[in-house]
């Protein structure tokens, strides 16, 4: 590509950014403020699962701003390497702009050095990708704590009311409360892709399942043997809120230990997938098992056959506060003859996660056990509908329903 056909293709780009961030059914993201973090030459990497509304923000973000837009998922620029060219054209057609944003920049060959300057010289850049490995080569080096990097998911269910016209009050009425836990039960089924509530469409889910297995995992990793990774990631969705073995899994698909290392891996690296490591004042528990939930609920709908509602509901506050904490702090914790589901460390509480109208002994046993063990003294159950407290050995538990504990209302 010569400089001319760059910029008559980023000129195109940045027509239908405009179209899309004037949607008028766009809504607000529940960020903090990410711009501010450009106060300083800087580079603001926005990162997370395909279709979660990373280009979205990230226009948002710089509306009203002097800024070039650069989107490298864009088939013309399949196997682009000429950035010296790209400069060229984008100082040629926006001027010397004082912002840039580059869209899935990890497409492209050789661009830390390219970003790495372009900070050097002043510039505020704005980074998206649909990868964890974006900045584990020359960048993260060269911009060693000159970069910021937040992961964004698909609609939280405070969003997803959002997008249904629904605004969260103070106080609710028994009405609004209805139709809070009716959209729930909604959200659980169709998930809070933004494209596929837009289209109101469930055969996007399986698209967008697609695009990220072969765009993010299959393409970069170079795997050959499709279906059979295919039947790979279809056995690690089904294992949601379950610990994974990889030996397990390595023989149920019939591939080497190795290989399904990888897969694994790659399909982590894609955000699709998340883990929990068991928590442990070890410095490391790399040998064990970890525990393995789903980006969005409407993935688990989309591939898993036998659907269970206990360990969805457990899926989605996992997801909530991966989300709240942006992935750090979050473990489960298992001693000799208990469990429980979840530990927040930044928040210094207990989880449990129940379907069951009347909460289990050992749910209760478990807080009761981790509590005494860990010296934590917030100790929570939630479950789909009750609401309580209770103490047991002078501690005390609060259960919440799930529509409350995923729009923090106390």
């Amino acid at each position: 590509m010569n400089v001319e056909e760059i910029k008559a293709v980023l000129k195109e780009q940045r027509e239908e950014a405009i179209d899309l961030a004037s949607n008028k059914r766009i809504i607000s993201r529940d960020v903090p403020d990410l711009l501010s973090l450009l106060s300083i030459p800087n580079v603001l990497t926005i990162l997370g699962v395909r279709r979660s509304g990373k280009s979205t923000l990230s226009l948002l973000l710089l509306k009203g701003k002097d800024f070039a837009y650069v989107n490298f998922d864009d088939e013309r620029f399949r196997g682009f390497k000429e950035l010296s060219k790209l400069e060229e054209a984008i100082y040629s057609l926006y001027g010397n702009v004082r912002y840039l944003l580059f869209d899935e920049i990890q497409n492209v060959e050789g661009w830390e050095p390219f970003i790495s300057r372009l900070r050097r010289e002043g510039k505020r850049v704005v980074i998206t990708g649909s990868n964890s490995k974006l900045l584990s080569g020359e960048l993260s080096t060269s911009l060693t704590g000159r970069h910021v990097d937040y992961v964004l998911f698909p609609f939280s269910f405070k969003e997803y009311l959002r997008f249904n016209g629904i605004k969260v009050q103070d106080v609710l009425t028994t009405k609004e409360k209805a139709l809070i836990k009716n959209l729930l039960e909604k959200y659980l089924e169709e998930g809070g892709f933004p494209e596929v509530l837009m289209l109101k469409s469930r055969m996007m889910i399986n698209s967008i399942y697609n695009d990220i297995l072969f765009k993010d995992v299959v393409s970069r990793l170079k795997i050959r043997r499709v279906e059979r990774f295919k039947d790979f990631a279809s056995a690690v969705i089904s294992l949601y809120s379950s610990e994974v073995s990889l030996n397990r899994l390595a023989n149920i698909v019939k591939v080497d230990y190795k290989t399904a290392d990888e897969w694994f891996s790659g399909i982590i690296e894609s955000y699709l997938i998340y883990t929990v490591k068991r928590y442990s004042v070890k410095v490391s528990s790399l040998g064990e098992n970890k525990k393995v939930y789903i980006v969005d609920p409407g993935i688990i709908q989309e591939v898993v056959v036998k659907k269970d509602k206990g360990r969805l509901i457990e899926n989605t506050v996992a997801i909530h506060l991966l989300r709240k904490n942006q992935l750090k702090g979050v473990y489960y914790v298992k001693g000799e003859d208990y469990e429980v589901d979840f530990y927040d460390e930044q928040s210094g509480e207990l989880i449990q996660v129940t379907l069951d109208g009347e909460i289990k002994d050992r749910e209760i046993r478990g807080l009761v056990k981790a509590s005494s063990s860990l010296g934590v003294q917030k100790l929570k159950i939630v479950t789909w509908d009750n609401e309580e407290e209770i103490e047991v050995e002078g501690k005390k538990i609060k259960i919440k329903p799930l529509w409350k504990f995923l729009l923090q209302i106390e």
